[in-house]
């Protein structure tokens, strides 16, 4: 072995070492260095990115109610994961995200409960809710949940893995001067599965009686137990399914499924994620033709043949090879998604679901939508568009806040007192440092502008309505 690699895998498997992760996930992690030394960048080859077969690849919600009712006996076999390992940086955070209020004085991670309490309650079965948890979240997460009351015979969390970041180009452990945690980085979500088995608790829920997983981001409300995709999972005897939704043009990056080719052969179904599209095609990728759903990363999995998957080594997930620069030092991080696990299952299906299914929160611009009139809790504490503007026939509502006022939720929450009414508003775009100060209600497309300098009230404008309209506040 060269005396390069030799001495950078001495450094990495040391640090590892000492923070306590297991021999297997360190080997794991060496052997996807060894494939960016040989080579990988994480990107496809476009002439493999075949197109799906309707017919075959993918189902709609809607076929799939019209023929299973959801008969609740069914939901004695699943088990809710929630991924919950996020801090919100991109959102001025640092704290777990699902912990900030977003919908009647309720935090993310109440409303997760209370959809789980609803289930156990209608139909009087414990349905287990276990968080993914990261090194950052875990304690702040677990005190909340016993604040709310939340209780369960199974783990409410475990611990996703953490790697060191790599400094290019020989590939070396990241040491920082300020900031020690800046050394590490989470290997993506695509980590739940291997830790999952390494844990014990894919096991602990097998010898229970569990069979399917259903897997979704913390911060999507919208992503709540459906017993008819439960029971047509397991009537259909199929081994991981993925939610996706119709594509707009506001969801350029989200990933997709596609049907890989070589030559004129038909292989498996993968998920191709932004990071891994050649940089000549990504008008295509984000355009409506070829791709017209995307992936939610809601996720159902049969967790039987998961492991037998695991323990065959016999899966794989696609590298996501991620450029950072952290004080000043080119790095990598390398990581996987766990939607990429779809090419290790032969029964797999995408399933096109309405858009209710999806409202994730990654901004303060879908922070606002989330709570305002716009979106609603409804009796089974799922949040979705509210049925006055679904009667207007409304899609999804687009929102532009200035970055330089509104990016962060601490700076979000001091301009935004009171959320306007925007039930019946089609786009939002705030230009300047405005306090929404009193209650106005917002129609059509409206554009407020504050050119400045200094802040500018809402209730300056003396308007309780504003319809189609752009509004510039005036020096005084």
């Amino acid at each position: 072995m060269d005396p390069m690699i030799a001495e950078s895998e001495k450094l990495i498997r040391e640090k590892m070492e000492v923070e306590g992760l297991s021999s297997e996930f360190i080997s794991d992690f060496l052997s996807k260095i060894e494939e960016v030394r040989n080579g990988e960048t994480g990107i496809v080859k476009w002439e493999e990115v075949g197109d799906l077969d309707p017919s075959s690849d993918e189902i709609s919600l809607e076929k799939i109610e019209s023929s299973y009712v959801g008969d609740p006996t069914y939901l004695n076999q699943l088990v809710v994961i929630k991924l919950n390992g996020g801090l919100g940086t991109s959102m001025g955070l640092s704290g777990p995200k699902s912990l900030i209020e977003i919908k009647d004085g309720m935090s993310f991670l109440e409303i997760i409960c209370r959809q789980i309490g609803h289930i156990r309650e209608q139909y009087n079965l414990e349905v287990p809710l276990v968080l993914m948890d990261s090194f950052s979240t875990q304690e702040q997460s677990l005190a909340e949940l016993k604040k709310i009351g939340f209780t369960q015979d199974y783990p409410m969390s475990f611990l996703q893995h953490k790697v060191p970041r790599l400094v290019v180009p020989n590939l070396i452990p990241l040491e920082t001067q300020k900031d020690k945690n800046e050394e590490w980085c989470p290997p993506g979500h695509g980590d739940i599965w291997f830790t999952l088995l390494e844990t014990g608790l894919l096991d602990q829920l097998l010898e229970k009686g569990y069979k399917v997983a259903f897997v979704s981001n913390g911060d999507n409300l919208g992503a709540t137990v459906h017993a008819g995709i439960l029971e047509y999972i397991l009537k259909e005897d199929l081994e991981f399914c993925m939610e996706m939704t119709p594509k707009t043009l506001a969801d350029k990056k989200g990933g997709a499924i596609f049907r890989r080719v070589v030559g004129k052969e038909k292989k498996n179904l993968q998920l191709l994620e932004t990071a891994q599209v050649p940089t000549e095609y990504m008008h295509e990728f984000e355009g409506l033709g070829k791709f017209r759903t995307f992936s939610t990363n809601n996720l159902w999995i049969r967790l039987d043949v998961l492991k037998e998957k695991l323990l065959a080594d016999k899966f794989r997930l696609s590298l996501i090879v991620n450029p950072k620069k952290v004080e000043g030092k080119e790095v990598l991080q390398l990581e996987t998604a766990m939607g990429s696990a779809i090419q290790n299952f032969s029964k797999a299906k995408g399933i096109i679901i309405p858009r209710d299914r999806f409202a994730p929160v990654k901004k303060c611009e879908d922070y606002l939508v989330r709570r305002s009139d716009a979106y609603s809790l409804n009796h089974d504490f799922s949040v979705t568009m509210s049925q006055d503007r679904k009667k207007e026939g409304l899609a999804e509502l687009v929102v532009s806040l200035d970055e330089s006022y509104y990016k962060k939720v601490g700076d979000f929450n001091a301009r935004m007192q009171v959320i306007p009414s925007l039930v019946r508003c089609t786009s939002l775009k705030v230009e300047g440092d405005i306090l929404f100060d009193t209650k106005v209600i917002m129609e059509g497309d409206i554009t407020l502008v504050n050119p400045g300098p200094g802040q500018r009230k809402l209730s300056e404008l003396g308007k309780e309505r504003i319809v189609n309209e752009s509004l510039r506040f005036r020096f005084t």
